[in-house]
Order: structure tokens, then sequence, then C-alpha cells
């Protein structure tokens, strides 16, 4: 048998950073598996909406640190740290990575040069 996979994004529920009010916990009850991933949600409308397009919700760069990334280093990222630019969901390790609001496009820019090298 195979190990269960970890939850992704410590089990937040992956479509709420979408919503008001920003990411909740998801339940283990409400579990979708993809690409690998185990992604908890926290009600049947939020899974229903996960299944239906998972890439709308999923965060960009596999969930790693924009910031990092956009400097050339991979680093893990904090699920309490985010930001949604452009309708996509983005990642930082601390809150002092995260850009300002003006900065975003810009490190997002960078981080995208740098993940397509890892191609």
């Amino acid at each position: 048998a195979t190990a269960e996979p970890a939850p992704a994004l410590q089990g937040m529920d992956v479509v709420s950073y979408f919503k008001d009010g920003g990411p909740v916990k998801g339940q283990a009850a409400l579990r979708q598996d993809f690409d690998g991933a185990r992604y908890l949600v926290s009600s049947a409308q939020n899974k229903a909406a996960f299944v239906a397009d998972p890439d709308r919700y999923l965060p960009q760069f596999d969930g790693l640190c924009t910031t990092g990334l956009s400097k050339g280093f991979i680093g893990q990222s904090d699920p309490t740290v985010w930001k949604i630019v452009g309708g996509k969901l983005y990642l930082f390790s601390t809150a002092e990575r995260r850009p300002a609001d003006a900065n975003a496009p810009e490190t997002i820019a960078h981080a995208e040069q740098n993940w397509a090298k890892r191609k």
C-alpha cells in the first residue's frame, strides 16, 4: 500500500483563498487528490469548484515562495502568507517577503522567468 499524501498547504482550503475572509482550514473528509497532492477543502461547494477547475485555484510555482524564486532560489512557503494577483494565488515564506501591491507584478515576472528556466 502506498502512503497517503500529506495535505498540501498545511491543510488550508485552496479555494478559500479566493473568497472573502481568506484561507480557512480544510476538512479531511472533504479531500481531493490532484496531481500527486492531497488538497483539503472546507465545504462541498468548494470541493466542486476545485474539481471543476483545479488550475484556477492551485498556487503558482508549486506553492514555493514567489519572492525566493524571483531571486533565483527555491524556498518553502507559509500557506498563511499569500497574495492574489491577476486572479492567481501566490505564496511567500514570510510577511517580509510578500511584496507590496506595487511591486508584486515585477516580483512575479522574475519568479516566472526563473521558474521557466527550471523546466
